[in-house]
């Protein structure tokens, strides 16, 4: 084998390497970024006495067009179903987050691009779901909604930033300067 063909074989090894650890990054930071808010409204819903009441509700409002105030008993269909689009959702996000991360790892500049891209993304997903449903925001709070956004860009961050040091490293430095 000519030392061309060893070095492209070796570069597509690594390319390929790389699309697979950001792939794995990206489904788990969603699995985080879902479990997190799940396990929040689970609480919230909970401590209310309505577990399940949360999933339950965004089920029926989004699948079967019922308003909240038609939403009055839980179905575990519509908790099964939203659960599903939930998780796409956050892998979807996490895939996202994970190349991000490994773009400012490599390129600092991109860290501010990643902030304004994550304020953005929470702009856009709260503006989203208040435009779209409004009533099931007022129905869940603006300010819990809110939170469990936080909560899981945090968590999703977080585990992010522990696989990759040196983007923490870089971070550290750009907070210094």
């Amino acid at each position: 084998m000519s030392e061309a063909a060893r070095g492209s074989a070796s570069s597509f090894s690594a390319l390929r390497e790389r699309a697979r650890t950001l792939a794995e990054e990206g489904v788990l930071s969603g699995i985080i970024g879902a479990a997190v808010v799940a396990v929040f409204f689970l609480l919230i819903d909970s401590l209310q006495g309505r577990p399940l009441h949360t999933p339950s509700l965004l089920g029926g409002v989004l699948f079967l067009g019922r308003t909240p105030d038609q939403v009055t008993a839980v179905s575990y269909t519509m908790v099964f179903a939203y659960t599903g689009l939930h998780v796409l959702l956050f892998l979807g996000a996490g895939a996202v987050l994970a190349w991000m991360v490994s773009q400012f790892e490599r390129n600092p500049q991109f860290g501010l691009v990643l902030v304004l891209l994550f304020l953005l993304f929470q702009s856009v997903l709260f503006g989203l779901e208040v435009s779209l449903v409004p009533s099931l925001v007022g129905a869940l709070g603006a300010g819990i909604v809110v939170i469990a956004n936080l909560l899981s860009a945090g968590a999703m961050f977080w585990y992010l930033l522990r696989q990759h040091p040196g983007a923490m490293e870089r971070l550290r430095q750009s907070w210094n300067e």
